[in-house]
């Protein structure tokens, strides 16, 4: 019988084996390339590429079963724009998608490593924070998060203000489930949208407080200067003999219904609201005024330290300001130093070397806060007119360690006194509160000393008069003894 001749169909099916799976490798890979676009699309936003609601859950989900073993917390923080509806209809499409962009990168800067930026929503976003210790960093983030908002973003030729509130939930006070917490830091969100938005507020009790305690006190900083509360303390700086000369001076405010508020507290919130720079030149001139009456009464010069903010520092008009302070008040310039922290002079360090120098030019002198404690780069003793290095307390608290295995802080102290002396610089020892500390510190030749064991800072009457006392004892010891009387 003769063999049928093979159909076309038949021939096309009969491809190489090799072939065919070439093919279906392919098909499965482009499946598979298909569906993990699907999956991006599920959890993310299309428009920033943020974690989307289901991300986020799952994310925080994970993050509370890790706090779990490690005895962390995990907060969420719920942003809600304020008003954003009526602002987004002035914009088209591409500004409105540009300014939302603009929003997701300035918040995106705030936050650390292994946080978590989402939207939620066309106007809201929420913070995942994952490894929280301290249950005050919440607050803090949140009140940045608002700080930023609050700056004007510029949309072509327009500049848009935008607000917002945020709600704070911490697990496991406020639940246990993303879902627990996402929808307690959302309902705080809307209580803090119903009381008239830009603002924050938190589900657990004590932050409750807290952020009520920094709303007070912003209101209340604003108003120190005017109502007297702010006060300047002065510390001396001795040497060795006791001697003083100089002392630093101290910013104080005791409010009526707050207290006694620590520098600690109210000096980082004057930085964030502005209020920094009244409350700083307030303090140089209060200081300076007062330095000037010392300088006229005390026989050899008694330097004033004085603390200054980077935000002082980057002031344009600082220098002027400076300048004028020490002409008015006719306090000599070598009389005065400035301080810094030596974070602080290495992150302002390109903006703020020129007005290092218009200073120099002024006889201002310059001393480096809490030294040891910053960056471990020196190169900046070279570029900077630094006359001072302050050694930090913790080291000279370390010295004589009360702990068994603690290593003494001996050494480093030995080395800063070193570097200070072959650099031509003063050095002096903050937090000197025991006689064997001054003694190992004189050993070290260091030149200076401050702490409760020279004295505990004291206003300007009590510093009055115990430069009064070092003087009539100078004057007491240049007159020449007195005759013996003849005995009876």
């Amino acid at each position: 019988m003769a063999s049928t001749p093979a159909s076309p169909e038949f021939n096309e099916m009969s491809l190489d084996p090799l072939d065919l799976l070439d093919q279906l490798a392919k098909a499965r890979t482009e499946l598979a390339q298909v569906k993990a676009q699907l999956e991006v699309l599920r959890d993310q936003d299309p428009l920033t590429g943020l974690p989307n609601r289901m991300r986020l859950a799952d994310r925080t989900d994970q993050a509370i079963l890790r706090a779990h073993r490690e005895g962390t917390l995990v907060a969420v923080l719920f942003i809600e724009l304020d008003r954003f509806k009526a602002i987004n209809q002035t914009l088209d499409f591409a500004e409105a998608d540009d300014l939302c962009l603009q929003l997701v990168r300035r918040l995106g800067m705030l936050l650390n490593p292994g946080d978590t930026l989402a939207r939620v929503g066309s106007d809201q976003f929420a913070v995942l924070l994952p490894e929280v210790l301290d249950p005050m960093e919440p607050l803090k983030m949140a009140q940045g998060l608002l700080d930023a908002i609050r700056i004007p973003f510029r949309e072509g030729q327009r500049e848009i203000r935008l607000t917002a509130s945020i709600g704070i939930s911490i697990s496991p006070q406020d639940g246990d489930e993303a879902a627990s917490l996402q929808k307690e830091a959302e309902n705080a969100a809307n209580r803090a949208k119903a009381a008239g938005g830009d603002a924050l507020q938190c589900t657990t009790l004590t932050l409750s407080e807290a952020s009520f305690e920094r709303q007070q006190m912003e209101a209340y900083l604003g108003q120190a200067i005017l109502k007297n509360e702010l006060q300047i303390l002065y510390q001396p700086q001795s040497t060795a003999d006791g001697t003083i000369f100089g002392m630093e001076a101290l910013l104080r405010w005791e409010h009526p219904v707050l207290g006694q508020v620590p520098p600690a507290k109210f000096v980082p919130l004057a930085e964030e609201n502005q209020f920094i720079h009244a409350l700083g030149e307030w303090a140089l001139t209060t200081a300076c005024r007062q330095a000037s009456i010392w300088q006229a009464m005390s026989p050899r010069p008694v330097r004033l330290a004085v603390n200054v903010s980077p935000l002082q520092l980057n002031h344009p008009g600082w220098v002027d300001f400076v300048a004028r302070t020490l002409r008015e008040s006719r306090l000599s310039p070598s009389c005065l130093e400035l301080e810094i922290t030596e974070t602080v002079l290495l992150k302002h360090a390109k903006s703020s070397l020129t007005m290092f120098h218009d200073l120099k030019r002024l006889g201002v002198a310059f001393g480096i806060d809490d030294f040891g404690t910053g960056y471990s780069s020196l190169s900046y003793l070279q570029r900077f007119p630094i006359d001072t290095l302050k050694i930090d307390q913790t080291f000279v608290r370390g010295m004589f360690p009360s702990q068994p295995g603690v290593l003494s802080s001996m050494p480093i102290v030995q080395t800063i006194v070193n570097l200070a002396r072959n650099l031509g610089m003063r050095v002096v020892a903050e937090g000197v509160e025991t006689e064997q500390q001054k003694q190992a510190l004189v050993k070290m030749e260091c030149h200076g000393f401050q702490g409760y064991l020279m004295g505990r800072p004291m206003d300007a009457a009590e510093m009055t008069q115990r430069l009064e006392a070092q003087i009539d004892s100078a004057f007491d010891a240049l007159l020449p003894p007195q005759p013996l009387g003849r005995a009876n």
